[in-house]
């Protein structure tokens, strides 16, 4: 495997010359005392430190020569000049990342970088160690899109000590991240094993809460908030250790006395983790970043007594983030029918054509009769019932895309799930290059054992989030992507110039983003709509049920069908602006699911 960290700059002339004095960001930082605690050995993991253009807080670390890769000199990259990328995959996505050759897989993202690390560790150095991925090993694994943790450990906790780096003394108030993470470690213990432990703790035998309240003593009853003693509960797992090197940095920014006065339960956590290893992972947190390197400097305690610091009441990590659309005020959609017919009678105003077409091809440009079975639906074990059904969605995208792609071409299947696309892609089109991107751990896998079996080698697997992935591609395909995931996927399309052939899913999920704003196009931000009518349009094209049950609305459904292409015309017009040709299809057996539509975007109108 081969580790890819980011650095912006390397001092010259060191004194000692077995060392390197780097300076860095953040997350190379969190890696590298990782790297360093777990033992990980350099012969399996080579690390790449990649020069950036410094973009955010520079941390100076200090890397021996002989802890990254024995005797030999540290590799190092200049990302900043022109680099093909088939030959340093770490500049497909963001960094850290990981390049594992043997699976043909590039991980991207801190905790995914991180589990990688962590897996190494436990499988050459300590199997005992597999705790730290928590109970069946699901700590951190989902990403950061759906899960509270892993955003808190990924994005939150990363912003709150970029934050604390650059606070002026003149600062009213601390991030927010500090009194969240307060107010979690309050919060009583869960786990979804929790009778199982509190057997084990309380030596009892109970299955169910009515038998907990029965215990006869009280001490016999599990304490909920005394047990809850690490960050994800009884244990301590990898979150422990990527949130203890960051809390490490902001203690030394803000001082061991102050955390202890006015965070005590996260001082009595960091304090349970440093005594967990007898103090090593702190020693290692010292060694990477030494205190005498004068950064970060610690604030004024006259500075800190001023500050404001807010501690919710009832901030949980344990909670799933459900929030699915943001509109200002938190207001709730409404599907009034009186109010929709005003909204669309807006729509109609709009001086443009809406409306999606029939497919134009006859045939089919394959044959499933000569297509091996893990490359077909059949092999991706999913119910007998929605094998015809896939098969048909998977026809009218991959006819598009045989059309577009020429030899040598690079496609991505974004979202990719257990690969039902992708994989037929690359066995149909030997002579491209497939990415499948997939932010789930257990459906990459999954694909991964189809791709293993059918011994393709034109396969390359992206674990990670849309946001970090950056490579140069020829054609973006998804299947389904969910809500805005559709318009991130065409974003980066646009990026690229690359042709697009894309399968819309869950319009009502759609909300607005930093990187992606709706309405998408020039046209509809000069309409009537206002932004709360186009989210409306967008939750009423969700409700496209069977025509064929009795069950149906069929006046509802067909609305929803309309307004499907609604928000598929401002996303074409959005591609139409930046110089492509769209064209607006329906899925060629249109029963196959209710989420029928097919945008196909060709860059400068030809191929």
């Amino acid at each position: 495997m081969k580790l890819y960290l980011k650095y912006y700059y390397r001092a010259p002339g060191s004194v000692d010359d077995s060392l390197h004095h780097l300076d860095v960001p953040l997350e190379t930082f969190v890696v590298l005392a990782l790297y360093r605690y777990l033992e990980i050995n350099p012969s399996n993991v080579v690390v790449h430190f990649v020069q950036c253009k410094a973009t955010s807080n520079v941390l100076r670390v200090v890397v021996p020569r002989s802890t990254i890769r024995g005797d030999q000199s540290v590799n190092f990259i200049d990302a900043t000049n022109t680099v093909p990328n088939d030959e340093h995959p770490a500049l497909f996505c963001q960094l850290p990342s990981i390049s594992i050759e043997r699976i043909n897989t590039i991980v991207s993202g801190l905790c995914g970088v991180c589990r990688r690390l962590t897996k190494e560790h436990i499988a050459t150095v300590s199997a005992t160690s597999e705790g730290l991925l928590g109970f069946k090993g699901n700590t951190l694994v989902a990403p950061a899109d759906a899960s509270l943790w892993t955003k808190f450990c990924e994005v939150d906790i990363i912003r709150c000590v970029e934050d604390l780096l650059t606070l002026e003394p003149v600062a009213s108030s601390l991030p927010h991240e500090l009194g969240q993470f307060e107010s979690h470690l309050l919060q009583p213990l869960k786990s979804h094993n929790i009778y199982k432990l509190i057997n084990l703790v309380n030596n009892v035998r109970i299955s169910s809460d009515e038998e907990h309240q029965k215990l006869v003593g009280v001490d016999q009853r599990f304490d909920f908030h005394a047990n809850h003693k690490f960050a994800e509960g009884y244990e301590k797992t990898l979150a422990d250790l990527i949130l203890f090197i960051c809390f490490d940095v902001i203690e030394r920014r803000l001082s061991k006395d102050f955390f202890r006065k006015k965070f005590p339960n996260t001082m009595e956590w960091l304090e349970r983790v440093d005594k967990d290893d007898d103090g090593q992972l702190k020693r290692v947190c010292n060694e990477v970043m030494p205190h005498w390197d004068g950064q970060p400097s610690p604030l004024p305690w006259s500075s800190l007594a001023e500050l404001q610091i807010t501690i919710p009441k009832e901030f949980s990590l344990y909670k799933s983030d459900t929030k699915k659309l943001n509109l200002k005020g938190d207001q709730i959609l409404t599907t009034n029918q009186a109010e929709v017919v005003d909204i669309l009678r807006k729509v109609s105003r709009i001086p443009t054509d809406i409306g999606s077409t029939e497919n134009d091809w006859e045939a089919n440009l394959f044959s499933w009769d000569t297509v091996p079975m893990d490359a077909r639906p059949e092999g991706g074990k999913l119910p007998p019932a929605r094998i015809l059904r896939k098969r048909h969605q998977l026809e009218s995208l991959v006819n598009e895309v045989m059309q577009l792609a020429n030899n040598g071409s690079i496609i991505v299947d974004f979202c990719s799930g257990t690969g039902h696309l992708g994989i037929l892609l690359a066995y149909l089109l030997p002579g491209c290059t497939i990415y499948l991107l997939e932010n789930k751990e257990e459906s990459q896998q999954r694909a991964m054992e189809r791709v293993e079996r059918l011994a393709l080698r034109n396969v390359v697997f992206f674990q990670c989030n849309l946001d970090y992935f950056t490579a140069r591609f020829d054609i973006g395909v998804s299947l389904h992507a969910c809500g805005v995931a559709t318009d991130i996927v065409l974003e980066k399309c646009f990026a690229q110039r690359a042709h697009f052939v894309s399968c819309p899913c869950c319009y009502g999920k759609l909300y607005n983003l930093e990187q992606v704003t709706y309405p998408r196009s020039s046209l509809f931000q000069r309409s009537e709509l206002l932004l709360r009518e186009y989210f409306c349009i967008a939750h009423c094209a969700d409700q496209t049920h069977d025509l064929a049950s009795d069950r149906t609305n069929v006046a509802k459904a067909h609305q929803g069908f309309y307004c499907m292409d609604v928000i598929d015309r401002d996303r074409a017009l959005r591609a139409e602006e930046l110089g492509y040709v769209v064209l607006r299809k329906r899925l060629k057996d249109e029963t196959c699911t209710p989420k029928n539509r097919l945008l196909v975007g060709i860059y400068g109108g030809g191929i």
